[in-house]
């Protein structure tokens, strides 16, 4: 029996991560605290930073922005940023929208004195005007009243401000605010009181409800002020609610992958601290109860543990739950390893592009729970380096690796929901590693000066070999175990591998890593990786050119004839190996070509459409900012198989695909009739069968809604239904703001779905046929083998037991058929001329 997701979280216990006891030992407890817990109309928490152990995260009831300017140290939360605005979010209590008193209270004092300048204070109903209800929208996107103290000499609230005595002590004092309903408004009180009890109070009379979260808040009139720690933060009234499901971590989330029987999962924690517990459990529930699996290290730079379990049954569902241990508390954070879909289509949900102005990506989230993909693709940019509303930090490497991983929570945060009973494949790509476009060159390293020269436009890696691994481990630690397990010449870790999954191989590998730079190509300044004049062909090929690297290649190679465990096989990447994208950026600028795409070097890339080809390979694959659906040709029109681009989750930089617009030739247009879809050829000489395009709207800027905005920028996600029976791909591109419990053309792009048969990922015309094949026993893998080149040409696992084997040139073939032990190799087969002629097998 097929569950939908929501009655399968119920039936194996799912939800939220759950925690032993609902208050933290950090809390102080208190009278008014035993009375919170049995009263429905007053809370009161009273958040104690001594005595926790130093360290950067500060606990699961707390989200601080930046991450990495907040941490635990000599007994006390200090903040060491320069970032405007900075806050520390107090998730898990609220203020509700019920009239009702409240009061916040902190004790805090000057850390380090910038000039005589900064501001500290609190900022008090915190809500997103876009996501309003959502705890993660608030905290990147809401404002609140912001009240606080100067080094200025001054106590504000909004806009009004009252002068603090002469010589007030910066260095410890007390900040207090209250709130009291009065005539459907609210009267308010700031309160200052310095330890030789100085005290300044500032009234304030606030329109209307204040609704939503409290966060200390640092930087809040300038940037890089003077900084502040604080030793206490407490909360409480009757409008005060505590909301549990609020909370996030320490055990953040988890991914895993399943593949030969071989079971991946890696946890991700924040930055705990160097006393706090290292280990971490992973259990499983069998047999009506939690048995222990292993207990994992965390690993102390990227914060997280990775689990490896042979011999795994996959023919039901387990759940599992991660358990932890921190501030004397236990965790439990609670998913399940699926049953493997061996009896049934694999549906597959094909994600890419994580900007932030969609984020949390609430509708879309939603909607892709609705869909119940049995398996999730993170084609790349699951952050930018914009992400959270902060720039990154290139260096030093330890602050860079903090820096990734306070964006690279956001992912999580959105998306851990689903990934818990799912596998997940995940796989980075430019900007996670902090560059706008990349070729990588095979790990080579480059300096920033030089690279500042001519930025996002070298080949190389302009971050430390450390801080990429970070970013390889996190996203790749849990797939199955890399091809080539040895680093690269640089330190950088290797991550390309194959999973097998519900009937269907998946190579996944990196179009990025291994590829020559533009100045390989092109001399000059600026954007060398833009074509904004014709080029010829030759100009941009050569064979000192790299596009996947001699041992992905290789990796490749091997891939196509090895069907063990599946009946069809997709090539997972990060872009398309075309460039089908014309106009680019927010002036909508014209390009011939952009050497950010796969469609180049030519000759490279024909190179691994020509060895996918030969298993029929779909390729699924993202970044491009726009759905496509793309035919590739090689040697002739549409010789090539198929690719589908998938709309990004949150469309940041636009793109559009309007060939017609500036009157590019076209041919073959589909039957559909759309506009900007048929045969045409790219800047790099690629002819491409564009079936359909997503494209944004040009009025997109005019949106204040941060999500219709999403939608108006060609926002969504792609859904890919393997039929590994019937041999079938089906594929949708579903919009940002579907609405799926309506049938309507308005939740897809034009001219999606389109369903496919897996033989027209091969669209070579045969040059002649061999006999054809009578099959003993059904679904077997046949090759193809060209005597005179050696050169396997064809690798299938057939439907049924009949099969005419194409070929592509005169000459004796060998067939290899059945595997392993059960092989039978008949060789120096000719063409046959005879269309009822038989060879039993």
């Amino acid at each position: 029996m097929v569950l939908k997701r929501r009655n399968f979280i119920q039936k194996v216990g799912l939800a939220i991560p759950i925690i032993a006891n609902p208050f933290s030992n950090i809390f102080a407890q208190s009278g008014v605290l035993d009375k919170a817990l049995n009263s429905s109309s007053r809370k009161s928490i009273d958040f104690n930073f001594e005595s926790l152990n130093d360290r950067v995260w500060i606990g699961k009831d707390f989200w601080s922005i930046p991450m990495e300017d907040w941490e635990i140290g000599n007994k006390r939360l200090e903040f060491k940023g320069t970032m405007r605005n900075a806050r520390l979010h107090l998730l898990t209590y609220v203020l509700k929208k019920d009239k009702g008193d409240f009061r916040i209270k902190s004790r805090i004092g000057l850390l380090k004195n910038n000039n005589d300048k900064g501001s500290v204070g609190f900022s008090i109903g915190i809500r997103d005007t876009t996501d309003p209800n959502s705890v993660k929208a608030a905290c990147y996107f809401g404002e609140g009243l912001s009240a606080g103290i100067s080094l200025e000499g001054k106590l504000f609230v909004a806009d009004k401000e009252a002068q603090l005595p002469q010589n007030f002590d910066f260095n410890d004092f007390t900040l207090e605010f209250v709130g009291s309903p009065k005539n459907g408004d609210y009267e308010c009180k700031l309160i200052a009181v310095d330890k030789e009890d100085r005290k300044t109070e500032l009234t304030y009379h606030h329109a209307g409800e204040i609704e939503g979260l409290v966060a200390l808040e640092q930087n809040m009139n300038e940037k890089e002020g003077s900084t502040f720690w604080s030793r206490s933060i407490s909360l409480d009234g009757t409008k005060v609610e505590y909301v549990p499901d609020n909370s996030f971590g320490p055990i953040l989330w988890a991914m895993y992958t399943l593949s030969k029987g071989k079971l991946k999962l890696t946890a991700q924690l924040p930055p705990v601290g160097s006393k706090d517990s290292q280990k971490l459990e992973l259990q499983f529930f069998r047999k009506g109860k939690w048995v222990k699996e292993e207990k994992g290290e965390i690993d102390p730079v990227s914060y997280s543990i990775i689990f490896s379990i042979e011999n795994w049954d996959s023919a039901q569902d387990t759940p599992y739950r991660l358990v932890y241990s921190i501030d004397k508390e236990k965790h439990y954070y609670k998913g399940a390893i699926r049953q493997e879909p061996n009896d049934r289509p694999l549906r597959f949900g094909g994600l890419t592009c994580q900007e932030w102005a969609g984020y949390p990506y609430r509708p879309l989230v939603e909607n892709l729970e609705k869909s119940n993909p049995d398996m999730l693709y993170f084609s790349g940019d699951q952050l930018y380096e914009g992400n959270g509303g902060y720039p990154i930090k290139r260096e030093p490497e330890d602050s860079a690796i903090l820096n990734y991983l306070g964006k690279w929570y956001m992912f999580g945060w959105a998306f851990g929901n689903i990934m818990r009973d799912r596998p997940t494949i995940c796989t980075p790509d430019d900007h996670d590693v902090y560059q706008g476009n990349l070729w990588g060159e095979g790990g080579e390293g480059i300096s920033f000066e030089k690279w500042k020269k001519v930025t996002d436009a070298h080949g190389g890696l302009v971050q430390t070999p450390k801080m990429l691994n970070v970013v390889y481990r996190t996203q790749c630690g849990h797939l199955p175990d890399p091809y080539d397990p040895s680093p690269l010449p640089s330190g950088i870790t290797n991550w390309f591998t194959q999973m097998v999954y519900g009937k269907v191989s998946f190579a996944i590998v990196s179009d990025r890593l291994f590829k020559s730079g533009p100045e390989m190509l092109r001399s000059g300044e600026g954007r060398i990786d833009h074509l904004t004049a014709p080029a010829k062909p030759e100009e941009l090929d050569s064979n000192d050119l790299d596009f996947f690297g001699n041992r992905q290649m290789e990796f490749l190679n091997g891939w196509v004839g090895d069907w063990k465990g599946a009946n069809m096989k997709v090539l997972l990447s990060q872009t398309l190996f075309s460039n089908v994208g014309t106009h680019h950026g927010p002036k909508k600028q014209f390009l011939f070509g952009d050497l950010d795409s796969g469609g180049w070097p030519k000759s490279k890339r024909d190179e691994v459409i020509r060895t996918i080809r030969k298993a029929s390979v779909f390729h699924i694959n993202g970044d491009q900012h726009l759905p496509f659906m793309v035919q590739y040709s090689v040697d002739e029109v549409r010789d090539g198989g198929w690719t589908f681009c998938t709309p990004a989750i949150s469309t940041g930089y636009p793109r559009w695909g309007q060939p017609d617009s500036v009157n590019v030739p076209f041919t073959d247009r589909p039957a559909h009739g759309l506009p900007n879809t048929g045969c045409y050829r790219d800047g790099f000489g690629n002819i491409n069968y564009i079936y359909a395009v997503g494209n944004p709207t040009d009025d997109f800027d005019l949106e204040k809604n941060r999500y219709l905005k999403a939608q108006k920028k060609a926002s969504g996600y792609g859904i890919v239904t393997f039929d590994t029976g019937a041999r079938t791909i089906k594929m949708e591109a579903i919009r940002f703001l579907a609405d799926l419990g309506v049938e309507s053309e308005e939740n897809t792009y034009p001219g999606w779905p389109l369903t496919i048969g897996q033989a027209d990922n091969d669209g070579r015309r045969a040059f002649g046929y061999l006999p054809k094949l009578q099959l003993k026993e059904s679904n077997q893998v046949v090759k193809i083998i060209n005597e005179e080149t050696n050169e396997m040409v064809k690798s299938l696992r057939v439907k049924g037991n009949e099969y005419i084997p194409p070929v592509y040139s005169l000459a004796k073939y060998t067939l290899v058929i059945g595997e392993g032990q059960n092989e039978k190799i008949i060789k120096s087969v000719d063409i046959s001329t005879d269309p009822k002629e038989v060879m039993e097998v």
